[in-house]
């Protein structure tokens, strides 16, 4: 079988629609959109056309008056990424959080484990969230994943998405694969000016 024409696990096979969402019935969540990602060892090959498709995307909540959430990566002092107390820890400035919009600090790949998201987002009661951000194949992938078990719906802007170049493949290609698996079971993968 060709596998352009595999049939899709959630919809073809499972029946499950895909996804939509909106401002005022999703949460947009922001994972570590941080300066490492463009001037850092983890530059991410796509930080020119991503960033602006977030920040579009987070200049929609926001007129909406929809649910926002920013998550960062901390590590400890003197790692050699995401370092504290540098500009490579800080969020991408066009992004910076506003008076209202939750801000997480994460340890790990995923934005649920040991943080405030999942009771965060309870709090609000919307069960549909909109995932952007950085690496495609960690973070935003994890964090796919965990919400997707937690009963959430996921989408992912596609053009709100980044990774870097990895061994073996180049951030695009690494993008382009795990959106496919993401699209594939644990998400619905759309261009944010799908998010009407």
């Amino acid at each position: 079988m060709n596998p352009l024409q595999a049939p899709s696990f959630k919809t073809d096979i499972l029946g499950i629609p895909p996804s939509t969402a909106s401002p005022t019935d999703s949460v947009l969540v922001i994972i570590d959109a941080q300066n490492e990602y463009a001037n850092g060892k983890l530059k991410v090959s796509n930080t020119s056309s991503s960033r602006p498709a977030i920040a579009a995307l987070l200049e929609k909540f926001r007129s909406a008056k929809g649910k926002i959430i920013h998550v960062k990566h901390s590590v400890p002092d003197g790692a050699p990424v995401f370092t504290p107390e540098t500009e490579l820890a800080e969020e991408f400035e066009e992004l910076k959080p506003k008076d209202g919009e939750g801000v997480i600090e994460k340890k790990f790949p995923g934005s649920f484990a040991e943080t405030s998201l999942k009771g965060d987002l309870e709090g609000f009661g919307l069960k549909k969230v909109v995932l952007v951000g950085y690496m495609a194949h960690v973070c935003v992938s994890t964090t796919a994943r965990e919400a997707h078990q937690l009963g959430y719906e996921v989408v992912l802007p596609e053009d709100a998405i980044g990774d870097r170049d990895i061994p073996g493949a180049s951030g695009e290609d690494v993008t382009k694969m795990v959106l496919l698996e993401l699209n594939d079971m644990f998400g619905t993968v759309v261009q944010s000016s799908d998010i009407k």
